[in-house]
């Protein structure tokens, strides 16, 4: 490619860039308070950076939910979103231990000093025609990590990886001209908890609203670029609100109009330190028995709106009772 192509393209992507932050403000918001983190640094990632995951089939071995073939690509350790739901903070401290010690979650992020040499070592060739999950751990579309996505795409695409990208930044729109073709390899989710703006405030405070995800998904679907949206982690009835089901069918009715190709959904997960988060931020406990006597009545009301609203959709249930 010459250099007055180079540039031109340059341009043309750089315009579109300014035209998504005018389009999206909460992208100027969403960079400031996402950056937030008193802990840093680099970490030595092993290649290759496509590893086993368990968010495959059933049929592959995994835990039943269809977010892969089988395989993932996290190439962070912490996530500046700091979600109290989220269990990836057990996940990294068992690998970084005292390093971490004592810093909360979502107060630190590590990126790989060698993130060159291991997509220089990865055999992509072996995942062609096979779907990845990026990521699972951490957002790949922070602010911190921008520019690292999109490597791997330009490097992975062209040998025939798929990706199922799970996002909440508005960041992933900056890549769409390399996501838009390879359309046919792609399928990009973003997940929702909640449209109570007192809730979602509480358990996610660094993410961009629930509604400014969903222009993401919009964006995609204009292009013809598969979607898929997690209504996830439903939380139990609570003080800040207190009305589930009202907040459901609003999400789901709002779904009518953006129409993903997939909805998925589940309850809030009981893992490591999330709970006592959880019960600090909210100042409500959830017992393990309330929330299988939940994920039932969920799952139930989850599969009667994806009925009403004729949206294709799978629940995913927390407790082998529910299965």
């Amino acid at each position: 490619m010459s250099e007055i192509v180079k540039e031109v393209w340059r341009t043309i992507r750089n315009k579109n860039i300014e035209e998504l932050q005018v389009k999206y403000d909460d992208i100027k918001v969403y960079d400031t308070y996402c950056r937030d983190i008193i802990k840093n640094g680099n970490y030595r990632i092993s290649p290759p950076l496509i590893k086993p995951s368990k968010l495959a089939s059933k049929e592959k071995g995994g835990v039943g939910k269809d977010l892969s073939e089988g395989w993932g690509l996290n190439f962070s350790i912490g996530c500046a979103h700091g979600c109290i739901f989220c269990y990836a903070n057990q996940i990294h401290k068992r690998r970084l231990g005292k390093l971490l010690s004592g810093i909360p979650w979502g107060k630190y992020l590590f990126v790989p000093e060698n993130f060159d040499e291991a997509i220089a070592k990865t055999p992509w060739k072996k995942w062609e025609g096979k779907e990845v999950l990026m990521s699972a751990t951490h957002d790949p579309y922070l602010p911190q990590l921008y520019g690292y996505a999109r490597k791997i795409l330009e490097t992975a695409l062209p040998h025939g990886v798929r990706f199922c990208i799970q996002t909440r930044s508005p960041y992933v729109l900056r890549d769409l001209d390399i996501l838009e073709n390879y359309k046919d390899q792609i399928r990009i989710q973003v997940s929702i908890a909640t449209f109570n703006s007192r809730l979602y405030k509480t358990i996610e405070p660094c993410v961009v609203s629930p509604r400014d995800r969903l222009k993401i998904i919009e964006e995609f679907k204009e292009r013809n670029i598969k979607t898929g949206v997690i209504i996830a982690p439903i939380f139990p009835p609570n003080e800040l609100r207190p009305d589930f089901l009202e907040d459901l069918t609003g999400i789901f009715e709002t779904l009518t109009e953006v129409r993903p190709d997939h909805v998925f959904g589940e309850i809030l997960h009981m893992r490591g330190s999330n709970m006592r988060l959880i019960e600090t931020s909210l100042g409500e406990k959830f017992s393990k028995a309330k929330l299988n006597e939940f994920d039932e009545i969920a799952g139930k009301t989850f599969k009667k709106l994806v009925s009403k609203y004729d949206l294709e959709g799978d629940w995913w249930p927390e407790y082998k009772k529910c299965i």
